[in-house]
């Protein structure tokens, strides 16, 4: 972990997930704020926090992610796979 803080893909993999949590906080939590300052139980957090990173890893995936990452494109696939 320690090493992947500082890599450009970490950073903007976070960079959207913050954009996306403070856009719909009744729709995405991250893991640390479920399982720090939250009561849901860690199985409940655990298992959200893999649904979360699997979108991730798709959206992550999306060719021109680095210049579209807050783009209404990248918000409605979000939306559409938490659906």
């Amino acid at each position: 972990m320690r090493d992947l803080v500082g890599h450009p893909d970490f950073l903007l993999r976070k960079k959207i997930e913050a954009r996306f949590s403070d856009k719909y906080p009744e729709k995405w939590i991250p893991l640390y704020t479920m399982v720090t300052f939250s009561e849901i139980p860690y199985s409940t957090a655990l298992k959200e926090g893999k649904k979360q990173e699997q979108i991730m890893d798709k959206v992550m995936a999306i060719v021109g992610i680095k210049d579209k990452w807050d783009s209404s494109e990248v918000e409605q696939l979000i939306l559409q796979m938490l659906s």
